[in-house]
């Protein structure tokens, strides 16, 4: 009896995690669906550019399914089977999630977290890093336009070489106006004031 009422129990938590998986990684597609005049995404996992749990945990449920479909066991192979769904919308949802998406309205560091998005007129200043196999950018952004300097936001992305001369462009291009950037003439440092 008892072993039955736990049985329940945890085919019905499986079931509850596999929809909540599932609506989560519809909530992530839909949201990519509506970005407008996306100009420039890479992926960033940590996994070769994909996200490392959420690829371990299909890999091991894909290792664990084999070998119940090798045994025939019916039950495990549907656990294995609902498990598998949940790895995948968990993994549709963290690659999204993770992938950096660059638009004419700004830049989208995930696309399920609205705090996440820069509008480029809320941009003030950026500082750039070369790296290896990147380069490092620092974005320094405010809320609103009458906000203090104290209530400034930073913003950092790691922008792919193979993405870097296409993302300084559409950057020269979104902030060229308003932030002096990528000029190649030195600054003159005696124009400003020594305090």
């Amino acid at each position: 009896m008892i072993s039955a009422n736990a049985d329940i129990i945890l085919w019905f938590v499986l079931g509850v995690f596999t929809l909540g998986a599932a609506v989560l990684a519809t909530i992530s597609v839909v949201n990519v669906i509506r970005l407008r005049n996306v100009r420039l995404s890479w992926k960033t996992g940590k996994l070769g550019g994909y996200p490392l749990f959420s690829t371990l945990f299909m890999i091991t449920v894909f290792i664990a399914g084999g070998i119940a479909i090798y045994q025939g066991a019916t039950s495990e192979i549907v656990i294995a089977g609902l498990y598998s769904w949940l790895g995948f919308c968990w993994f549709t949802a963290s690659y999204l999630a993770t992938k950096r998406f660059i638009t004419d309205h700004g830049i989208v560091k995930n696309v399920n977290e609205p705090s996440q998005t820069v509008a480029w007129h809320q941009i003030r200043d950026f500082v750039e890093t070369e790296h290896e196999t990147y380069t490092h950018y620092i974005f320094i952004y405010s809320v609103d336009k009458s906000d203090s300097t104290d209530k400034f936001i930073r913003l950092e992305l790691d922008v792919p070489h193979y993405r870097k001369e296409s993302f300084k462009k559409l950057i020269s291009h979104k902030l060229g106006r308003r932030i002096r950037c990528y000029v190649k003439d030195d600054i003159n440092i005696q124009q400003f004031k020594q305090l």
